[in-house]
């Protein structure tokens, strides 16, 4: 990869805390928007966010796809022109490229993004890795939604994606600790989906799950009672048979 040698103009000066290392920058976009340089904030024009945050999310894309996608209701030429504008803003935002230059977009190497970690994380989980002592998969999948109050089109396809990402990791990673008995920490992984999207049976069955490992029948009963009430007031529906048998099964054994 070669990274663009481009004159945008001198690049602000932030000073560095760490003189001899390269900057560590780090991209925040779940929960909201962030920029740090070796833990410290970085201002980022509002417009330049944007493409920021489409790459931090992407990882690499074509310059073709990120004009498209930003500027939909453009023309390709005002497209162009526009990511032109912001590639040139970013180039001022730091001493350092934020970004890789080519054919294609992608951050730079110094930069990392939250996205980044929680795709890593939830890709570890579903392909069967299991956590070990303090695992760093849980701060990861624990984080907020991307970009919130954010209304692109291409932000809001991709925050669901992303929801979908973590609730799926976070049920894996209960029932990965679920199986090493650490039932702890698999509660608070388990409560944590719950959280995230109190309707969805799978996130529940899995904090059920949990409870009736442990035997806990009476926090089973209950957690699945709260289920079948909210599932009735919020959507007029009952818990599938599944859930319900998982519950009956465990009332049994106990």
């Amino acid at each position: 990869m070669v990274l663009a040698r481009v004159a945008y103009g001198p690049a602000p000066d932030t000073g560095d805390p760490n003189p001899g290392h390269p900057p560590r920058y780090v991209l925040k976009l779940l929960g909201g928007f962030g920029l740090e340089r070796d833990g410290r904030a970085v201002a980022v024009p509002q417009g330049a966010r944007r493409l920021l945050a489409y790459l931090g999310v992407r990882q690499r894309c074509a310059r073709s796809e990120a004009a498209g996608t930003l500027w939909p209701g453009s023309h390709d030429e005002r497209a162009r022109a526009n990511l032109r504008t912001m590639l040139w803003r970013l180039h001022r935002v730091t001493p350092e490229p934020l970004l890789e230059e080519d054919d294609r977009l992608a951050l730079a190497a110094g930069v990392t993004s939250d996205v980044a970690a929680l795709g890593a994380a939830a890709a570890a989980l579903l392909a069967g890795a299991s956590p070990v002592g303090a695992d760093p998969a849980v701060p990861a999948l624990a984080t907020g939604e991307l970009l919130p109050g954010w209304y692109d089109d291409w932000v809001l396809t991709e925050r669901e994606r992303l929801r979908q990402t973590q609730l799926y990791a976070l049920e894996a990673l209960a029932e990965r600790l679920t199986a090493q008995g650490r039932f702890g920490e698999a509660v608070q992984v388990a409560l944590t989906a719950v959280q995230l999207e109190p309707l969805r049976e799978s996130a529940t069955r899995t904090l059920i799950a949990v409870h009736l490992a442990e035997r806990n029948i009476n926090e089973a009963v209950r957690r699945f009672e709260l289920f079948r009430a909210d599932l009735g007031r919020e959507l007029g529906v009952a818990p599938t048979p599944w859930l319900e048998h998982l519950v009956r099964a465990g009332l049994h054994q106990a």
